[in-house]
């Protein structure tokens, strides 16, 4: 089954987050599945939930002495069992360097957490995998055959996210198979592969159709907007 990954940042105050939890719980789609991420704030709010809940970040470290940090241990107890790793906005406003994020990779992997690794070219490129393919040879350098079914691929290009400029569909297309033989060329492993950047009422039928998924960023924090948005998938 297809995934639809919302990934709400940071832009719900409390009431709003119960209020669009409260809607959110009532929707009964079949034809995909959800993958939230909430603001970390609100993560034991779901625990109980019946859809899958994940965090946007995390410390690599294990339970101990570090101050304002959250450790996937404590996640993982209530129930929250995907990581997302490598975002854009990670490294571009927190400054999150490639050591750091491929440190939460392998010990997301390691851990047995289902866990979403986001790539992609900065700006616009004729072809967008060569730059995509030096990411994924540097997170998957050492990374064990056994942990690799733990892991999925966001492509999302850097110049996409929040700019309203989407990828071409052929090179999305292109570049999602790329990713996939890439992985099952190293680890003889089929792995998902979503597109995230820019994702609307005209694109996404069509970028749903070539892909295992898609990641939703703002839109999914409004209940309406996201259900007007997945009934284009309908």
């Amino acid at each position: 089954m297809k995934k639809v990954i919302l990934n709400q940042k940071s832009y719900l105050l409390y009431d709003e987050m119960v209020k669009f939890k409260a809607s959110f719980d009532k929707m009964k789609v079949s034809k995909f599945e959800f993958i939230i991420f909430p603001p970390l704030l609100y993560l034991s709010m779901f625990k109980d939930s019946n859809y899958k809940v994940g965090t946007q970040n995390f410390y690599s470290y294990k339970i101990g002495s570090f101050t304002g940090e959250l450790n996937l241990e404590s996640l993982k107890d209530i129930k929250i069992n995907y990581t997302l790793i490598g975002h854009y906005e990670r490294r571009k406003i927190m400054y999150e360097e490639y050591e750091m994020a491929k440190e939460k990779l392998f010990k997301s992997l390691s851990g047995k957490c289902n866990t979403i690794l986001c790539v992609g070219e900065e700006k616009r490129m004729r072809k967008p995998f060569n730059y995509v393919k030096k990411e994924l040879n540097y997170y998957l350098r050492s990374i064990e055959s056994s942990s690799i079914k733990y892991l999925s691929i966001a492509y999302e290009p850097n110049w996409a996210i929040g700019t309203g400029d989407v990828q071409d569909i052929s090179k999305i297309e292109q570049t999602v198979k790329l990713i996939k033989d890439f992985v099952y060329k190293k680890y003889k492993y089929d792995v998902e592969v979503y597109y995230g950047g820019s994702i609307n009422e005209e694109n996404i039928k069509s970028i749903y159709d070539i892909c295992d998924g898609v990641v939703l960023g703002k839109v999914s924090t409004d209940y309406k907007e996201l259900n007007n948005l997945l009934n284009n998938i309908k």
